[in-house]
């Protein structure tokens, strides 16, 4: 009996489980002009936002006259998904994309276990919801949107160029924050498919979009909308690489790496240059006879250049006439002839030659 009772409880859940759909219910106050009519459109990718058609209902119930609707559907992804709930006008069943007026449609972040109450208008010819419960992810979408509309709208209408491009950079400021700062990676990338030339800004802020991805890979890794941004990054890789092919553009890495390139080059240069410099004052010195001297030396007999190494060993003229079996008078005629030729008058001059000489020989 027990088991039974397990095996019910069980099954309850399952089922129960299996039949949970995403409920949208609220009421809006709605003007004559508008179709007493709801639907709601699933978006498989982000590149969906400012796309709309037929295809992308799910869902569509009609409105009571007490403004009340409620829209209940199995038929939708598990998993946290864009939706565009939307009224239209007359015979006109298009989705307005105006940011600034006749906006018939917002977008949700929701999944099918989502349960959401709202309440909306359509005041001022557009629908703008004034209280929703039971997402606050779709909140930050909607205060997203909110501001997001108030800075677009700033830049509508001739403006100056300066300060076009100034209002510019304050909508992509806004943007890049929403991004950084979102508690739900999705709510970042739906922030993120409004900049609106992404391939100036990934140009500029290349690092913001690669970390964007790293963040969308590590908390939501395989999913559609992660898939559809790898793909927006490839292409936008595409797009930098191809502008770097071009004639006089070059991004910044490239222009740090052509710096980098420029200093070691005029570094070796200079070491070049010093070599060479040095090696050529080697030269000068080998081939400038007051500095090489070799020739003299050669130019002595040998029997003077053995007296010259006697002298240079401070043997005495009278111990050279000895180990040389000659005259005491011939060696101080050699040693004369000696100092003659060398342009010396000293015997230590004479002793200094020899041991330079000496050196050159052995190469020092």
């Amino acid at each position: 009996m027990a088991f039974k009772k397990l095996v019910y409880i069980i099954l309850s859940l399952f089922i129960a489980g299996s039949s949970s759909a995403l409920e949208i219910k609220g009421t809006i106050d709605l003007s004559e002009q508008w179709q007493p009519k709801v639907f709601l459109a699933l978006l498989n990718t982000p590149n969906d936002i400012f796309v709309a058609s037929p295809d992308f209902i799910i869902a569509e119930t009609f409105i009571n006259p007490d403004g009340s609707f409620e829209i209940s559907t199995q038929s939708v992804p598990d998993d946290d998904r864009f939706y565009r709930l939307y009224l239209v006008q007359g015979d006109n069943a298009s989705v307005e994309f105006s940011a600034t007026q006749n906006k018939n449609y917002f977008h949700l972040l929701l999944n099918r276990q989502s349960e959401i109450v709202l309440s909306a208008t359509t005041r001022n010819n557009s629908l703008e919801v004034t209280a929703l419960n039971g997402s606050d992810d779709t909140k930050a979408i909607f205060d997203f949107d909110e501001k997001f509309q108030e800075q677009s709208s700033e830049l509508s209408g001739q403006l100056p160029k300066a300060q076009s491009t100034f209002l510019s950079q304050e909508l992509e400021n806004l943007i890049h924050a929403v991004v950084a700062e979102a508690n739900n990676p999705y709510v970042g990338l739906y922030a993120l498919y409004h900049i609106e030339d992404k391939e100036t800004d990934f140009l500029r802020n290349s690092d913001f979009y690669f970390n964007f991805q790293k963040r969308l890979e590590d908390e939501l890794p395989v999913t559609p909308y992660t898939e559809a941004y790898s793909a927006l990054l490839d292409e936008l890789i595409g797009f930098r690489e191809f502008v770097c092919e071009m004639p006089g553009v070059q991004p910044k890495w490239k222009d740090w790496m052509m710096i980098i390139e420029a200093v070691i080059i005029l570094v070796l240069l200079v070491i070049l240059i010093g070599l060479f410099q040095q090696l050529k004052k080697m030269r000068k010195r080998e081939n400038d006879p007051a500095n090489n001297l070799k020739p003299l030396y050669e130019g002595l007999t040998l029997k003077q250049q053995e007296i010259l190494s006697l002298l240079a060993a401070g043997k005495t003229n009278k111990e050279i006439a000895q180990e040389l079996f000659v005259e005491l008078s011939t060696v101080k005629t050699h040693i004369n002839n000696i100092y003659r030729q060398l342009g010396v008058s000293t015997r230590k001059d004479a002793v200094g030659f020899f041991n330079a000489v000496k050196k050159q020989y052995q190469g020092v």
